[in-house]
């Protein structure tokens, strides 16, 4: 074999920068086309000396479970024209949450990638601890509410490419969506303040009082990186800072929708835009020459001011300043699967 020949073989096993070793090293798994390589070949930066490397793709698929705990809340101003006291404030406290989510990455010569993920679950546990304050109430008001039969769903994408990258490590940029919906619902009602004509006397827990569905929207930029050490150990970690959040959201006051002259005509709708960022980390170790486990950690905040738009029945409306804040944070486990390099396919 000659030095050229050999040298184009090598570039496409090791032109994944991530965990190239697994993708050279891999058999023939009975129903997918045999890699292009068998056997181990040099570093893969190698590859930045061939000036025409084959074209090849190498893939990663992943199950989750991801157990977290999380915290929602909103402050509610006056109108400006009266004053920029804050009226309101309701916080969902110690929210705990159950997914599985399906990952997914396929990386390409030259070290591009695209990667991605949705999840969806529970949110089993939790409280609301909602808060009024004079002058729209008096005495002041604070009254908690169990918070159960919660969900959430979420996805993510990405586009980026590595800018450093060697046999065993990789760095590299992307940009991206993400989605997050999360529903919350509080039952019962306890003052836990001065106030006697809120909640007094308390309200049952099989009685649903508020629910609240948000969704966000939000776009990412960041950076990831990976490095195997020890052999088949591979840490990886990812921060992304996510520019434009979007909400959406609806807040549903069940015992003030239309009940009596005064009160909600339906859902309050609230909106706002802000910033945020996300921050992720996995631990893992190759079992096999395609499997692998690990153990992970992420972090989301996102945050944002908008508006609230309240609508009576008696016809009044009021677009009241409002700021949204939320932070999910917990552990997963993965198992993984991760096959090539294959040529693409050229026509």
């Amino acid at each position: 074999m000659s030095l050229r020949s050999y040298l184009l073989d090598v570039v496409v096993a090791a032109s994944m920068g991530a965990a190239p070793a697994l993708a050279a090293d891999q058999q023939v798994l009975p129903f997918l086309p045999p890699p292009l390589l068998t056997k181990a070949g040099p570093p893969a930066d190698l590859e930045y000396f061939m000036p025409s490397p084959v074209p090849a793709f190498l893939t990663e698929f992943a199950a989750r479970y991801w157990y977290g705990n999380g915290k929602t809340s909103k402050n509610l101003y006056n109108l400006p024209s009266v004053s920029n006291a804050m009226i309101s404030r309701l916080t969902y406290g110690g929210l705990t949450t159950n997914s599985g989510e399906l990952y997914g990455r396929v990386a390409f010569t030259g070290g591009w990638f695209v990667k991605g993920y949705f999840g969806f679950g529970g949110v089993s546990g939790g409280s609301l601890r909602d808060e009024d304050f004079p002058p729209g109430i008096s005495p002041y008001s604070s009254t908690l509410s169990d918070q159960h039969g919660g969900s959430l769903d979420y996805a993510s994408g990405d586009f980026g490419g590595d800018f450093v990258r060697g046999g065993d490590f990789h760095l590299g940029a992307f940009a991206g969506y993400h989605y997050f919906h999360e529903a919350l619902n509080a039952y019962g009602c306890t003052q836990t303040a001065t106030n006697p004509n809120v909640c007094q006397p308390a309200i049952s827990s099989a009685v649903e009082v508020i629910s609240q569905n948000n969704n966000w929207q939000s776009l990412r930029v960041g950076l990831e990186g990976a490095v195997k050490f020890a052999d088949r150990f591979t840490l990886t970690a990812e921060g992304a800072w996510l520019p434009y959040v979007f909400l959406n959201g609806a807040d549903s006051h069940w015992l003030r929708i239309g009940t009596a002259s005064g009160d909600f005509t339906g859902p309050i709708n609230e909106d706002g835009s802000g910033q945020g960022y996300q921050l992720e980390a996995l631990l893992s170790y190759q079992v096999t020459q395609y499997a692998s486990v690990g153990l992970g950690g992420r972090y989301w905040h996102m945050q944002t001011n908008g508006n609230a738009h309240e609508s009576f029945v008696g016809g009044t409306t009021f677009t009241l300043p409002e700021q949204w804040k939320t932070d999910i944070y917990g552990v997963f486990i993965q198992a993984s699967l991760k096959l090539g390099p294959y040529p693409v396919a050229l026509h």
